[in-house]
């Protein structure tokens, strides 16, 4: 394909994007994910390399080196103007930070978009000379792209010289147009997607259906993920009764992931760290009613009492609360949901975000970056 006439055969691929291989776990992965099924790559103008991926930990360092290693050399050869790194914490940092000093020792642009909940804690937790290192790293990003208001307003006071901006997550228009299951034929289905971690709330969880369960003897809580904290949530089932009513079902992806939402009666999500959560997403896109704490940027994206029901983290007694006044209003979860799916159309689109971004990197590209130096 010839490539459009503003930018030069010899700069091509105009830019590349780099974050963790699509088939990995987790919302990265999946945003980009997303962005390439959208047609990301297919004009050329953009390359996708996987910095890091599944699999044992010499074969991540074979995926990072040869990754780092490719951009090098279409930097050599002149490519390239226009670095996307899709970031998070700790060794997802560093990683992107050594894209990052190639990009700028060759004067290219920089796109650094921060994913994850964790980053502020993160760097709080560093030493002052890593803090440092982190800020200059941030400063030399030409677009500092953040998944919640919260995250923009504390990089604004936390490192001055930049000035970050809110970025949609996308979302596949396949689910915006199927059909959702109308909310009285759901069965009594609570939803948990995510990572078994401390973080992700599922103690609160667990005592706070340990109530709708008294309310509601029919009610089970479908847990679907894995990780660390799996054991002493067993436990805590066990300890509350609740044996007969909770199903550990596993880290689900696909279609399965999906039927899942598709059926629940509700999807909760008890964070008490969050940025743009997809699984909020998808499930607003797929018209099931949601609870969630109000952490991060999940405002941003629900609004309370008109796209679902935001609870304080850690607030077991008023996330119970609110799944009991949901789970017996089929007429409120229908009107939250519909509100839900109309919010995701207009705003997540995954064909809207690939559109932005190749918009964002012409921009870049021909040198009018919005970034002050």
């Amino acid at each position: 394909m010839t490539p459009p006439s503003d930018h030069s055969a010899g700069r091509w691929p105009l830019c590349v994007m780099v974050g963790p291989a699509p088939q990995a776990q987790g919302g990265v992965a999946s945003v980009i994910a997303l962005l390439l099924q959208a047609g990301l790559l297919e004009d050329e103008e953009v390359v996708f390399v996987a910095s890091h991926g599944p699999g044992p930990r010499w074969r991540k360092l074979c995926i990072a080196l040869r990754a780092w290693t490719r951009y090098l050399l279409w930097l050599m050869q002149g490519r390239a103007a226009v670095l996307h790194v899709h970031v998070s914490s700790h060794a997802s940092f560093w990683r992107k930070a050594s894209f990052m000093v190639l990009a700028r020792l060759f004067r290219r642009r920089i796109v650094f978009q921060l994913h994850g909940g964790g980053f502020r804690t993160f760097y709080e937790s560093r030493s002052r000379p890593v803090r440092w290192i982190i800020r200059r790293t941030l400063m030399q990003a030409d677009e500092l792209l953040c998944l919640s208001a919260s995250a923009v307003a504390w990089l604004r006071a936390e490192v001055p010289s930049t000035r970050p901006h809110w970025w949609p997550n996308p979302v596949s228009a396949a689910l915006i147009k199927q059909i959702p299951q109308a909310q009285t034929e759901r069965p009594p289905h609570l939803l948990f997607l995510g990572a078994l971690l401390p973080a992700k709330g599922v103690l609160e969880l667990l005592r706070a259906f340990s109530e709708l369960r008294c309310a509601d003897g029919r009610a089970r809580l479908l847990i679907a993920g894995t990780g660390p904290q799996e054991r002493q949530l067993r436990e805590q089932v066990t300890d509350l009764g609740l044996d007969e009513a909770v199903d550990f079902l596993g880290w689900v992806t696909g279609e399965q992931k999906l039927a899942c939402m598709r059926r629940a009666r509700l999807l909760v999500l008890p964070s008490h760290l969050e940025q743009q959560p997809m699984v909020l997403l998808e499930a607003m896109a797929l018209g099931t009613a949601l609870v969630a704490t109000r952490v991060g940027g999940v405002p941003d994206i629900v609004r309370d009492g008109v796209d679902g029901i935001l609870v304080e983290p850690g607030d077991s007694a008023q996330l119970a609360a609110a799944l009991k006044d949901l789970w017996s209003d089929a007429e409120l979860r229908q009107s939250l949901a519909q509100s839900a799916r109309a919010r995701v159309q207009d705003v997540h689109l995954a064909a809207r975000v690939a559109d932005q971004s190749r918009r964002l990197y012409r921009e870049l590209a021909g040198g009018q970056s919005r970034q002050p130096k």
